[in-house]
């Protein structure tokens, strides 16, 4: 297209044959409205099924409608800036979401046999293989990194009683 000269690569690393650049961020629409869909089903469902209350004697349905209602804005507001904005083409790949969906289930699978520290750092680094760019080094040091921080937060910080380490053997 005239004018828009902008040099970009696809998530693979190949550089466009030609410069591409379409009239609206249609990424950031879809993301927009998908967390607005959500954050709009999660305040519906709580103000159904839980009282509301009032300002100064809250019921236990106020805090998630109130979070889902400030997340279904947020959502409209990331969809209304990329209509505002133009946007590159999206390289969907199917295996992406599949590679998390696999993530997820082996941290459920290893939290129990194997304690939190191996099971996070399994599920992280299997994430990691959903992008494309990301080294091997940079996988293990945030596997590592993540693994620390949720110790911290949830073993030393708020006590819980999961195991960090459970060898099954």
């Amino acid at each position: 297209m005239p004018g828009l000269s902008s040099v970009w690569f696809r998530p693979d690393g190949a550089r466009w044959e030609e410069d591409i650049v379409l009239d609206r961020d249609y990424r950031d629409i879809a993301g927009g409205l998908l967390v607005a869909a959500f954050g709009a089903a999660a305040g519906l469902y709580s103000l159904a099924h839980y009282r509301l209350g009032t300002v100064t004697s809250m019921g236990p349905g106020m805090f998630p409608t109130a979070l889902g209602v400030l997340l279904a804005l947020g959502g409209l507001g990331i969809a209304l800036g990329g209509a505002t904005r133009r946007g590159y083409p999206v390289d969907a790949r199917i295996l992406t979401p599949v590679i998390i969906l696999v993530s997820i289930s082996v941290f459920a699978l290893m939290i129990e046999p194997f304690g939190l520290i191996p099971s996070v750092f399994s599920a992280s680094v299997i994430a990691c293989l959903a992008e494309l760019r990301v080294r091997p080094v940079t996988k293990l040091v945030l596997g590592t990194v993540l693994s620390a921080l949720t110790w911290l937060i949830f073993i030393a910080g708020l006590r819980l009683t999961i195991p960090a380490f459970d060898w099954p053997f």
